[in-house]
């Protein structure tokens, strides 16, 4: 049951940006007449890249604008919005100093551009804690494509059977899961049909290091009667 290590998702995982995600993208489609809700964002561009994000938004409503041009309003927003009010997911740094105590490496596997990452590492406090971090914009495709986690495994110099995925949606579980990683979906919606895919299910970052230590537990318990 060991792995070697766990593979963190950003958003949604490490730091709670969905609503910053959502109201950057509400705030620049407004200054175009454009009024969306959490909902739509939720249902349309969740997991995604920024470039689909933009893309997304400009087709379905026509806008006068590029896509790249769109892309450079929310980012713009969402870093000041993570810079200011960005706040650790619950149990991030307990899980963060757990699997590290295990002599497991840590990555991230984000549909974030570096610029987002560094916006969140800065304001959690997070560079030391990573051995890997790689983002999909360095990728032809996004999540749900495996590209990044396959990216990561070879930087790591692991087999993706050694690897252990932390994630929060469908889109990036199911990108896990096309490369073959044991996953971990931990979100307050885990009994959802939807994420019936992960390996497990968890509503937080706590219940995930407490199984995993069950597991441990066992594991030695099993090796010393042998």
């Amino acid at each position: 049951m060991y792995k070697k290590a766990v593979i963190f998702d950003m958003d949604g995982v490490l730091i709670d940006s969905e609503p910053l995600w959502q109201t950057a993208q509400m705030e620049s489609l407004v200054s175009f007449g454009v009024v969306i809700t959490p909902h739509d964002c939720e249902q349309m561009t969740m997991g995604k890249r920024i470039d689909e994000i933009a893309r997304t938004w400009c087709e379905a409503y026509t806008l006068p604008v590029s896509a790249q041009q769109l892309q450079t309003m929310i980012l713009t927003q969402l870093c000041h919005l993570i810079s200011t009010t960005g706040e650790a997911m619950p149990g991030v740094y307990e899980a963060l100093d757990y699997f590290a105590s295990q002599g497991l490496k840590i990555a991230l596997a984000t549909s974030s551009n570096h610029v987002v990452i560094k916006a969140v590492f800065d304001r959690l406090q997070l560079w030391n804690k990573f051995s890997v971090v790689c983002s999909a914009e360095d990728e032809v495709h996004g999540k749900p494509h495996p590209d990044v986690y396959l990216t990561v495994a070879g930087k790591l110099q692991l087999a993706v059977t050694e690897c252990l995925v932390i994630e929060d949606s469908f889109t990036d579980l199911t990108a896990a899961k096309r490369a073959n990683m044991t996953t971990y979906l931990v979100s307050p919606y885990s009994e959802q049909s939807k994420f019936s895919i992960a390996d497990k299910r968890f509503v937080n970052l706590d219940c995930v290091v407490q199984s995993y230590e069950k597991l441990v537990s066992q594991s030695n318990l099993s090796d010393s009667l042998q």
